[in-house]
């Protein structure tokens, strides 16, 4: 599977992904590649509804430009007007299309948006890089048996790289899946960073019978991404 990772265009893309393909496209919030004013024009009543009802500004505008751009990118996918994209939730709030015409995933984090489209299952998820308050007790709380027994091998200098790796990957297949948190301890992923990523067993009932392919990298400085996608042995980059 090959992944094509691009900055969000000022146009809507026009030629969906191929079946060998996921498309990700980066939005940084300091330099979006078209106006406000366009960004929610895309959005649907309930959106702005939904957006409203959000009291900090700067939540309220990343709101906005992630679903705006999110309705530009597949309406230009679909043919679609952009207010007009059917998205609609399943499963945890795990939101779709409803024609099934792509498959589809957002994540962000302050200062930056990952959107990630293709023609299987996936998921994406997005962090700073950082060391994270109580990483040892989330680790302890979220993680499976095995990946705490594999967290605590790894030197204490790098368990903070190995944690955001575990995360952020276990994060990509719960999205890409629709399952909640509670489902994060229903499969291993590697979480030693000198290690390529991947999904090393399944044992929830949502995952049971599938395969994941997993990639991670640094999509801009200070941030790293993983990105999961099913029934792949491998993803390409």
């Amino acid at each position: 599977m090959r992944v094509f990772v691009q900055p969000c265009p000022c146009d809507p893309p026009t030629d969906p992904p191929a079946d060998d393909e996921v498309h990700v496209w980066s939005v940084d919030f300091g330099r979006l590649p078209v106006g406000p004013g366009e960004l929610a024009a895309a959005l649907t009543p309930d959106e702005h509804d939904r957006a409203a009802r959000y009291r900090m500004a700067k939540v309220r505008d990343q709101f906005v430009a992630c679903r705006g751009l999110l309705r530009r990118v597949l309406g230009g996918y679909t043919r679609t007007d952009p207010r007009a994209v059917p998205i609609t939730y399943h499963q945890a709030g795990k939101p779709v299309l409803a024609t099934a015409a792509v498959e589809f995933n957002l994540t962000h984090t302050d200062g930056l948006a990952l959107i990630a489209v293709g023609r299987r299952r996936l998921g994406i998820d997005v962090e700073r890089l950082r060391a994270v308050p109580d990483a040892d007790g989330l680790v302890e709380r979220f993680f499976s048996p095995a990946e705490r027994a594999a967290y605590r091998a790894v030197a204490a200098d790098r368990r903070p790289a190995a944690f955001l790796r575990g995360w952020t990957c276990k994060e990509a297949v719960i999205k890409a899946v629709g399952t909640g948190v509670l489902a994060l301890d229903g499969f291993d992923v590697e979480l030693a960073p000198d290690r390529p990523p991947a999904v090393l067993a399944v044992r929830h009932a949502a995952f049971v019978g599938t395969r994941w392919a997993v990639g991670v990298w640094e999509p801009a400085a200070g941030f790293t991404a993983a990105l999961a996608v099913e029934g792949e042995p491998e993803l390409v980059w």
